[in-house]
């Protein structure tokens, strides 16, 4: 019978693998469900003979595997799990405290202390698992290349979403021999539930803002994972390794205009602070993500539903103590970043 697209099942390690080429068991599984329909089905790259000489004819005459590729995304509302889950996994490095309700502090990796390798999982997905399985495959040895979380104006769930993107090593069992978790019930963070406070200025208590961006990319140096002896499957080539390359941070936000613009005097004055950005559900689910030093990089005039707003763009600068951002995430989610059981 024809399958429908969300009969998709998936799960992704919780806990990380001890190392890129182990995989998680169930038992460091978490089941959630997501927005988008893409799948992260491993990808073959192939290569061809027609360029080659001594053929007598310009024309391929063979195909070649060279090597599996495995990126895709994961969409979701923003949920505290989901929140402890991808900043853990994307700054790379997380310290827990608490029982029951758990708080999660992540910063990124210091490569001096800590190298350049984030902590690995694995990413399973089904479709009528069983004897009639339709999909159901596990990557081993996934990472996450960065994020991109979005807070915008509106009642709905969709005004507060987060999105991870995911690349792999390309190691892969088919099938997975994974019995999935059952779902995880999450706790959802609203964009209503917002606390904003962006160099100096507390744009919540002043009524007038609109809507926010932030993201942060690991810009992982994957042809770098490709090296003698990183590894094959199915006769073709894995990464043996996932290495962080030249992070970066970003932020921009718009509010409404204001006379004398707050925000334009301080990028002329090249004013700087902190931002502090948070959601909150109760005292045991909420998500507060600090950059420690910001300044406007940018600032332009624009308009939102016939309204004057204002357009900036923050620089992220490093702090000599605090380091760069902070992700500090309350959940009842057990286990984040913890190693396998």
């Amino acid at each position: 019978m024809p399958a429908n697209d969300r009969e998709i099942l998936i799960a992704f390690g919780k806990n990380k693998q001890d190392d890129l080429a182990t995989a998680n068991t169930a038992a460091g599984l978490v089941r959630m469900g997501k927005l988008n329909a893409s799948n992260m089905y491993p990808r073959l790259v192939t290569e061809n003979d027609a360029e080659e000489y001594g053929k007598g004819h310009e024309f391929a005459t063979a195909v070649y595997k060279t090597y599996w590729d495995v990126s895709g995304q994961i969409e979701k509302y923003v949920s505290s799990q989901f929140a402890a889950w991808v900043m853990a996994f994307s700054l790379g490095k997380t310290t827990k405290s608490g029982t029951g309700t758990f708080t999660y502090t992540s910063t990124p990796l210091d490569p001096v202390t800590d190298g350049l390798e984030l902590p690995a999982f694995s990413f399973v997905e089904q479709m009528r698992p069983g004897a009639s399985s339709i999909v159901d495959f596990m990557n081993v040895g996934c990472v996450i290349e960065g994020w991109n979380l979005t807070i915008g104006s509106g009642p709905g769930r969709a005004s507060a979403k987060l999105v991870a993107d995911i690349v792999g090593s390309g190691k892969f069992a088919e099938p997975s021999e994974i019995t999935l978790p059952a779902a995880t019930a999450e706790t959802l963070l609203p964009a209503a539930s917002a606390s904003i406070t962006i160099n100096g200025v507390d744009y919540v208590t002043a009524k007038n803002f609109v809507s926010l961006e932030a993201g942060w990319n690991n810009n992982i140096l994957l042809d770098d994972g490709f090296y003698p002896g990183s590894g094959t499957n199915a006769g073709a080539a894995i990464r043996g390794r996932l290495e962080v390359g030249s992070r970066e941070a970003s932020l921009r936000y718009t509010a409404r205009f204001e006379a004398g613009s707050t925000e334009y005097a301080k990028m002329k004055n090249q004013t700087e602070g902190t931002a502090v950005i948070s959601l909150t559900y109760d005292t045991s689910h909420s998500f507060t993500l600090t950059f420690q030093r910001v300044q406007f990089g940018l600032v332009e005039r624009g308009s939102q539903n016939g309204i004057v707003t204002v357009d900036v763009t923050c620089v992220p600068l490093y702090h000599s103590t605090n380091k760069l951002l902070t992700a500090v995430t309350k959940t009842n989610l057990a286990g984040v970043g913890d190693a396998e059981p």
